[in-house]
């Protein structure tokens, strides 16, 4: 289930949905500074998995790789920090909030209803034949859906259903129109959905139910 609003800085959850802007501000929804530059790292660690996807390196680069990765692997092990204080998927205003898992959106306009986007799957997320992987497309619904289900001040909530119908391919390195709009709400139930396209071609649409949370409960 994807993660809602929070009511208190002790709680974290998943960052508020606005518009993305290159210049993100310096601290996280959270409330952490951000670090000069952590923006531009976490584009460059997504250039890194999709190189990693398209390469077939001879022996030493992957000796080279390996050991390279190991370094700073211990060396962010250093600066490990607890939930709450993560700046990692905490970036409103970042493409994909600076988070590697999910696709790098960029949401060109958002109110308490409706969103607009668009968003690029590298070669990290190739299914196969220059396709999206198929479970990356949901991946990308649950979070904006999700993110939308929480616009106006709405209580968090956990995804109940996502439903997707696939109606045609989604290529990779093509950028693709996101749009995702709030249907209805009946009592703690949120109907949310959203369509993937490539120009005037329909790659997929989703509806899906998000349940407002009981005091308390996670």
């Amino acid at each position: 289930m994807s993660d809602g609003s929070t009511e208190s800085d002790e709680e974290v959850l998943v960052a508020p949905l606005v518009p993305t802007d290159a210049d993100t501000t310096t601290t996280a929804w959270t409330g952490t500074p951000v670090p000069e530059g952590y923006v531009a790292m976490i584009d460059e660690l997504r250039d890194l998995l999709d190189r990693v996807a398209a390469a077939v390196p001879a022996p030493e680069l992957v000796a080279d790789t390996t050991k390279a990765v190991a370094e700073l692997n211990g060396r962010l092990a250093e600066a490990s920090v607890d939930e709450p204080r993560q700046i990692s998927g905490r970036l409103p205003a970042a493409p994909g909030r600076g988070q590697l898992a999910v696709p790098p959106l960029h949401v060109d306009e958002v109110d308490g209803s409706r969103m607009t986007g668009r968003v690029r799957f590298g070669r990290h997320f190739l299914g196969s034949n220059g396709v999206v992987h198929g479970g990356a497309v949901p991946l990308l619904f649950d979070d904006v859906l999700g993110r939308l289900a929480l616009a106006e001040g709405r209580s968090r909530s956990r995804t109940a259903y996502l439903h997707v119908d696939y109606r045609s391919v989604a290529p990779i390195d093509t950028e693709l129109a996101v749009e995702a709009w709030f249907e209805r709400e009946e009592g703690r139930k949120r109907f949310v959905r959203g369509t993937l396209s490539d120009g005037d071609r329909l790659c997929a649409e989703a509806s899906a139910l998000f349940v407002a949370l009981r005091p308390g409960a996670q």
